[in-house]
C-alpha cells in the first residue's frame, strides 16, 4: 500500500539513531515492614546503568528519561521490589516511597504519595499531572463493573453521558454536547466510523471493555491535540505488552429476561476472554495477545404510533405498527502488540486490534392503517450484518539530551456490510375486516390480525444488499526540545496528516406480486425458507459514491512550569481541510478545501500538593460528516442497515466552530480519591441538527436523515465528580468507595425562547452513582452502578421536534476468589428494564405525543476467571 513506504523510512530511522539522556527525577525513601529505614538497599532502573544506593536516612534519588521506567529494589533478608513507573514530559520530580516485605512475604508494597501503587493510582497521578484537564481511569477500576461496551466504562466518568442502542451503550457525548462534537481514538488513534448519516460519531459497542487498560477523557485541548472535538477527546488505551508474566482466561453464560414473545433463536448468553502477557526476550522484547468473545441472543417489541398523513403533524393515531425482533449478536476481539525497548531511551510499539460484530437479524411487523379502515399489512425480514474494524498501529519514542522525538503511523479500516437481506410483504385492504375499538386499537400486538378467518396474499418481496466501507490512515511526528537545564519549559513542535476514504454500495430490487401461497390469519411469510430474488446480485449498478476528507495539520506550543505552583501551556493550531466526492450515477463531483487557526491555553495552579485549579480557553471545530455532504438525486437511493431508513445528502451544511472557557478544582485525596469540580462555556457558530423527513417509500413509512445548520448556541455548564473511600466516616468501612458525577447543562439560542433553547441530542442533567465494595480478606467484590440521563430532544421530523424520554438504568456486578487465582463472577445488566421512548414533544408535557415505546429485558451473566498472581480486587 502506498502507506507502507513511510512506515518502512520512519522503521529505518529508529534504528540509524544513537540516543542519549533527558531525565526527571525519582525520589523517595525505602523502609523496612515495621516502618524503619533501610540503608544501603539498592534502587536500579532495569535495563540501564542508572541506580542508587539509599544513604543514612533511607533517601535514594534517580534521573530517567520520560516513559515507563522499571525500578528494582533489593536489600539482604527481603523480597525484591518490581514495578514500572510512567513518567510523562511534563514530570520534573516523581516522589516514591517504597516498603519492602520481608523474604516470607510474597510481595513487597509501595506507596505514591501515601496511595498503594495500582493502577488507578498512577492513573490519577497521570492525571494530577497532565497539561490538560482530563479524566483518566485504569482496567483496576472499571473492570469491577459490569459494563459490556466501553461506552458503558465511559459514561462513570466526569462530564460523559452515552446514548443507547439496543438497550447498549454505543456512542459517547462529553459536556453535554452531541456525540459527533466528540472526537474518539484508540491509543491516540482516531478511531474510524461507518455510521452514514453521523459518522463523526465513534461507535464504541464494537470494542469491548476487557480489551482496554486505561480510558481517557481529555476535557480541554492543547495545540499538539486535533482540532475537532469541542466536546473533548475519548482516548481508549488497549492492554500493552509488559514485563510481568500475565495469563488471565475466563468465561460465562448467562440469560436474558426480557422479551420472550418471538426468539426462535433463543435468549441464551455466553462470554469468554483470554490475556496471555509475557517477557519475550530479556528486558528488550516484550509481547501481548488477548481476546474476547460475547454472544447475546434476545428478543424485544416496539410499539410505534404515527399521526396523521406525515406520522407527526395530526393529533390522531393514523397508523399503529407493533414490531417484534429476535437478534443474535456475536462480539468477537483480538489485540496483539509487540514492543521494543533497546533502551530506556527508546521505544518501539507495534499493535494490532481487530473487533468484528456479527448479527442475524429475524423482524415481525404488523402495520395497521388506522381504526376505522380495513388496511393491514405484514412485514416478515431477515438478514445479516457484519461489521469489522481492523488497525494497526506503529509508535515510536526517542530521547535525546533535552529533546524527544515521536512519531506514529497507522492505519485503520471499518466496514459495515448487509450480506442480504430479503423482505416479505402480505397485504389485505378490504373484505370484512372485524373493526377494533380505541383501546385495542392503540394497544395491538404483531400477533393481532383484522382477518382473523383470511390469510393475506404476497403483494411484494424485497431483495437488499448494503457495503460501506471507510479507510483512515494517520502520520504524525512531535518535536519537543526542553530549554533549560532543569526541564522545567518546553517548545513542541509537530505535523500531523489524515486521510480518510469512504466506498458506499447499495443492492436493491423489489418484485412485486405473488410469491407463493397466502400466509395464514396472524401469520408471516417464512423467509428464511425462500430463495433470494437474485441470486448475485451486482453491487456496482447500485446509487454507489465515494468520498474522501484529507486534513494536514502543524502545531507550536509552549509549556512553561514557572514554580511548583504555577504550570502554562499555550500554543497555536494550523489544519487545511480537503473534501471531496464522486457519484456513480451522476456526473456530479466536488472537491472543497478551507483553513482554520486554532488558539489554546492551558494554565495550572497548585494550591498544594494535593490540590489544584485549571483553566482553559481554546478554540475548535466539528467538521460536517463527509457522507452528508454528498447529494442524494432521489430520497430512496440510499438505504440504511435500519429497516426503512434512508440517508439524505445535504452539502450545503457549514462545519461548526467553538470558543471554550474551562475552570476546574480537583483534590486529590487518601486511597486513591478525588474530587472535581468544573464550570464550563461554550459558545458555538452554526451548530447542528439531525433531521428527519418522512415518506411512504412502496407504501411503507420511511424516514430520511439529514443534517442542517441551527442558530448560535451557547453552553453554560457545571460537573462534579468524586471517587472517595469511606474510611474518613469510620474505619470500619475502609472497603467502600463512592463513585459518583452530576452535570448540568444550560443551553441558549439565538432567537429562541427558554422553552425551545435547546441543542439536539444534548441532555440537560446526567448523573451517575456507584458504591464499590473491594475486601481483600473476604476475597469479595461487589458493585452497584446507577446511572440518569434526562430527556433529550433526538431531531427535527418534518420541523417538530422529536424528544427521547429520561432514562434510569442499574446494574449490578459481584466477583468472589473460590480458590487461590480462581473466581466466580456475576454480572446483571440493566436491572430496572426502562423502556426507551419517543414523543413528539417533550416527554414530561400533558399535549406530547408517544411515537414508539421499546423494552430490551434485563440480562446477566456468571462465570469463572482463572488468573494466576492471585487476588486482584
Amino acid at each position: 500500500m502506498r502507506h507502507l513506504s513511510i512506515c518502512q523510512l520512519f522503521c529505518a530511522f529508529l534504528f540509524s539513531l544513537t540516543l542519549t539522556a533527558q531525565e526527571a527525577e525519582i525520589f523517595g525513601t525505602v523502609t523496612g515492614i515495621g516502618g524503619d529505614t533501610l540503608v544501603g538497599c539498592s534502587v536500579q532502573v532495569v535495563g540501564s546503568v542508572i541506580g542508587d544506593v539509599t544513604d543514612e536516612h533511607g533517601h535514594y534519588r534517580l534521573e530517567v528519561p520520560p516513559g515507563r521506567i522499571r525500578i528494582l529494589a533489593s536489600y539482604i533478608g527481603y523480597e525484591n521490589f518490581d514495578t514500572v513507573v510512567r513518567v510523562s514530559t511534563t514530570d520534573r520530580e516523581l516522589h516514591l516511597d517504597i516498603r519492602m516485605g520481608e523474604s516470607f512475604v510474597e510481595m513487597g508494597e509501595v506507596i505514591v504519595y501515601g496511595r498503594r501503587a495500582s493502577g488507578q493510582a498512577q492513573a490519577l497521578r497521570l492525571q494530577q499531572s497532565a497539561i490538560t484537564q482530563q479524566t483518566i481511569i485504569h482496567s483496576e477500576l472499571f473492570n469491577k463493573y459490569p459494563d459490556i461496551t466501553l461506552a458503558e466504562t465511559v459514561q462513570r466518568m466526569p462530564g460523559v453521558t452515552i446514548t443507547r442502542n439496543r438497550g447498549e451503550g454505543e456512542l459517547v457525548q462529553v459536556r453535554g454536547l452531541p456525540e459527533q462534537y466528540t472526537a474518539i481514538s484508540l491509543n491516540g488513534q482516531r478511531l474510524p466510523a461507518v455510521q452514514p448519516e453521523a459518522d463523526r460519531a465513534g461507535s464504541l459497542d464494537i470494542i469491548q471493555s476487557n480489551l482496554v487498560e486505561q480510558v481517557r477523557v481529555v476535557k480541554a485541548r492543547s495545540a499538539d491535540m486535533d482540532a475537532d472535538a469541542i466536546g473533548g477527546t475519548v482516548d481508549f488505551r488497549i492492554r500493552q505488552p509488559e514485563r510481568q508474566f500475565e495469563v488471565l482466561v475466563q468465561g460465562g453464560f448467562g440469560e436474558n429476561f426480557g422479551f420472550d414473545g418471538f426468539n426462535p433463536q433463543g435468549s441464551g448468553i455466553q462470554q469468554a476472554a483470554a490475556v496471555l502477557n509475557s517477557e519475550l526476550s530479556d528486558e528488550t522484547i516484550y509481547g501481548l495477545m488477548a481476546g474476547s468473545y460475547f454472544r447475546h441472543a434476545r428478543g424485544n417489541r416496539m410499539q410505534r404510533f404515527d399521526y396523521g398523513e406525515n406520522g407527526v403533524t395530526g393529533r390522531q393515531i393514523s397508523r399503529v405498527r407493533p414490531i417484534d425482533t429476535d437478534r443474535v449478536t456475536a462480539k468477537t476481539g483480538l489485540i496483539g502488540a509487540v514492543e521494543l525497548r533497546p533502551s530506556i531511551y527508546n521505544r518501539l510499539r507495534l499493535s494490532y486490534n481487530y473487533s468484528a460484530v456479527d448479527e442475524e437479524v429475524l423482524t415481525r411487523e404488523a402495520n395497521f392503517w388506522g381504526a376505522d379502515e380495513e388496511r393491514e399489512t405484514r412485514i416478515a425480514s431477515q438478514w445479516k450484518e457484519e461489521r469489522r474494524l481492523n488497525m494497526v498501529a506503529l509508535e515510536v519514542e526517542n530521547n535525546f539530551s533535552k529533546t524527544q522525538l515521536a512519531y506514529a503511523l497507522s492505519f485503520a479500516s471499518t466496514s459495515e456490510r448487509l450480506p442480504n437481506r430479503l423482505r416479505a410483504f402480505n397485504t389485505l385492504a378490504g373484505g370484512g375486516a372485524e373493526p377494533f375499538s380505541t383501546e385495542d386499537y392503540r394497544n395491538l400486538t404483531p400477533e393481532d390480525t383484522r382477518y382473523p378467518d383470511r390469510g393475506l396474499p404476497r403483494t411484494s418481496t424485497e431483495q437488499e444488499r448494503l457495503n460501506l466501507e471507510e479507510d483512515i490512515a494517520i502520520g504524525g511526528i512531535n518535536l519537543t526540545r526542553f530549554t533549560n537545564d532543569a526541564r522545567t519549559s518546553f517548545l513542541r513542535v509537530g505535523a500531523r496528516y489524515r486521510i480518510k476514504e469512504r466506498s458506499y454500495q447499495e443492492f436493491y430490487l423489489r418484485r412485486d406480486g405473488d410469491r407463493g401461497i397466502p400466509i395464514e390469519a396472524g401469520g408471516y411469510a417464512d423467509v428464511a425458507t425462500e430463495d433470494d430474488l437474485v441470486e448475485n446480485p451486482d453491487l456496482d449498478a447500485g446509487p454507489n459514491y465515494t468520498a474522501n476528507e484529507e486534513i494536514a495539520a502543524g502545531y507550536l506550543m509552549y509549556v512553561n512550569n514557572w514554580n511548583a505552583r504555577l504550570s502554562t501551556s499555550v500554543g497555536l493550531r494550523y489544519e487545511y481541510t480537503d473534501v471531496g466526492y464522486a457519484l456513480s450515477r451522476s456526473p456530479l463531483t466536488d472537491s472543497t478545501g478551507y483553513s482554520d487557526l486554532f488558539p489554546s491555553l492551558n494554565v495550572t495552579y497548585r494550591i498544594r500538593r494535593d490540590r489544584q485549579f485549571r483553566f482553559a480557553y481554546y478554540e475548535a471545530i466539528a467538521r460536517v460528516p463527509y457522507a452528508t455532504l454528498v447529494p442524494t438525486i432521489d430520497y430512496a437511493e440510499r438505504r440504511q442497515a435500519r429497516l426503512d431508513v434512508f440517508s439524505v445528502g445535504n452539502p450545503g451544511v457549514d462545519p461548526t466552530y467553538s470558543r471554550n472557557f474551562d475552570l476546574a478544582y480537583e483534590r486529590y485525596g487518601r486511597n486513591d480519591g478525588l474530587i472535581s469540580i468544573g464550570a464550563y462555556a461554550k459558545f458555538l457558530e452554526n451548530p447542528t441538527v439531525r433531521t428527519a423527513e418522512f415518506a411512504l417509500i412502496n407504501d411503507q413509512p420511511s424516514l430520511g436523515y439529514s443534517l442542517a445548520n441551527t442558530a448560535d448556541a451557547r453552553l453554560l455548564g457545571v460537573e462534579l465528580g468524586f471517587y472517595q473511600n469511606l474510611a474518613f466516616l469510620n474505619p470500619t468501612w475502609r472497603y467502600l468507595n463512592l463513585n459518583g458525577n452530576v452535570n448540568f447543562n444550560n443551553y441558549r439560542m439565538e432567537g429562541m425562547s427558554g422553552g425551545e433553547s435547546t441543542l439536539a441530542q444534548a441532555p440537560r442533567r446526567s448523573a451517575n452513582l456507584s458504591l464499590v465494595y473491594s475486601n481483600p480478606r473476604q476475597r469479595l467484590n461487589l458493585v452497584i452502578a446507577g446511572n440518569y440521563r434526562s430527556s433529550t430532544l433526538d431531531l427535527l421530523q418534518d420541523g417538530q421536534p422529536v424528544w427521547i424520554n429520561a432514562v434510569i438504568s442499574l446494574d449490578l456486578a459481584a466477583d468472589y476468589e473460590l480458590f487461590r487465582d480462581i473466581s466466580a463472577y456475576a454480572r446483571l445488566n440493566n436491572a430496572t428494564d426502562h423502556a426507551s421512548e419517543r414523543y413528539l414533544g417533550k416527554p414530561d408535557q400533558d399535549d406530547s405525543l408517544l411515537l414508539s415505546s421499546t423494552q430490551y429485558g434485563v440480562w446477566g451473566v456468571i462465570g469463572l476467571r482463572w488468573r494466576p498472581g492471585g487476588w486482584s480486587g
